[in-house]
């Protein structure tokens, strides 16, 4: 009977997807309507939970949003996941493509690592900012209750010149024959349990490059965990991005419902730009796979983004473990 269902809805649901992107496309002509700080969003990679979470997952991100969000979070599941996803907006012409790898499982020791690798483009026909993103992360648990990560991370970003409303400048748009930023940089992440609670913390691109594109952030989060039910409020600092240090709050909530399907809810302010957003998620998982997708949408007058991630996962089970603590921890230590 599933597998009918399966192959019914994959009748109806192939053609439907395909007319939307092709109907994105017709539209790429548009300029943006965003700021181009809400469509770069401090360069941050979306993964499909984290969206349906208000980005609210520096204490429950196990899996392959660790590589991106917190890698102190990796020793605390025992997973061997991989990851494929992709991003759109229509109102910021963004584009997100990415694939990620988390192993906690196969190396002696409990030593953790990851890899990650995303291809971005936003406002293609203005702007036209196109940066690839590469990270490599290593966490190890300092006994049952604590544990620590490193995320070395490689950026690339090239845009238009002689696209912003002075026209040409070498300040604002860099060379037209090279990438406006090229650097090498790292964050550190530390995460302790506490019974059902976790307590993460985490600061992104400590070299202190000094550019929004980026930002140096301090974050942190601190969530509840269980088989049906996951909780987490989190707070970051962005001391770059603007003319002084500006925060978010995020907060989301995870619903795990007959040991397949999750659905989610966050919020997320920024004072940055003042800007509230909701967001919902849904997932479904199985033991070896799963797919999930998780929208956000801002809530503002004149500018509004609305953001989706659809996202694919396989689950290597190399020690038979059973589901537990939602969808990015099958297999927990």
């Amino acid at each position: 009977m599933r597998g009918h269902l399966l192959a019914v809805s994959g009748r109806f649901l192939v053609p439907a997807v395909l007319a939307a992107l092709a109907t994105a496309r017709t539209a790429g002509a548009e300029p943006m309507t965003t700021s181009p700080e809400q469509a770069y969003n401090q360069g941050q990679i979306p993964a499909a939970r984290a969206v349906g979470m208000g980005e609210a997952l520096n204490a429950l991100g196990v899996g392959t949003p660790a590589v991106f969000m917190n890698p102190a979070n990796m020793p605390l599941a025992r997973v061997y996941h991989l990851e494929a996803f992709g991003a759109y907006s229509p109102d910021s012409k963004r584009e997100s493509f990415g694939l990620a790898i988390v192993d906690s499982v196969l190396n002696a020791g409990h030593i953790s690592g990851g890899l990650g690798g995303t291809w971005n483009q936003m406002d293609s026909d203005g702007l036209n900012r196109v940066w690839t993103d590469v990270r490599a992360a290593l966490a190890a648990p300092l006994g049952d209750y604590f544990s620590l990560g490193a995320t070395g991370r490689y950026l690339n970003v090239k845009q238009n010149t002689a696209a912003g409303p002075f026209g040409p400048s070498t300040a604002s748009d860099g060379s037209a024959s090279s990438a406006i930023f090229n650097q090498v940089t790292f964050d550190v992440g530390a995460t302790a349990v506490l019974g059902d609670f976790r307590l993460g913390a985490v600061g992104h691109n400590l070299t202190n490059p000094g550019t929004a594109l980026a930002p140096t952030l301090a974050g942190g989060g601190i969530g509840y965990g269980s088989q049906l039910f996951s909780l987490e409020v989190d707070g970051m600092a962005d001391f770059t991005t603007y003319g002084s240090t500006t925060g978010r709050i995020m907060g989301g909530a995870e619903l795990f419902l007959s040991g397949h399907y999750a659905i989610r809810g966050g919020w997320r302010y920024d004072t940055g730009m003042a800007l509230n957003t909701p967001s919902l998620g849904l997932g479904y998982v199985e033991r070896t796979w799963s797919a999930e997708l998780g929208v956000r949408h801002d809530i503002i007058p004149n500018h509004a983004e609305t953001f989706g991630v659809l996202s694919l996962k396989y689950f290597y089970d190399a020690v038979g473990g059973s589901s537990g603590g939602g969808m990015d921890e099958p297999d927990p230590m």
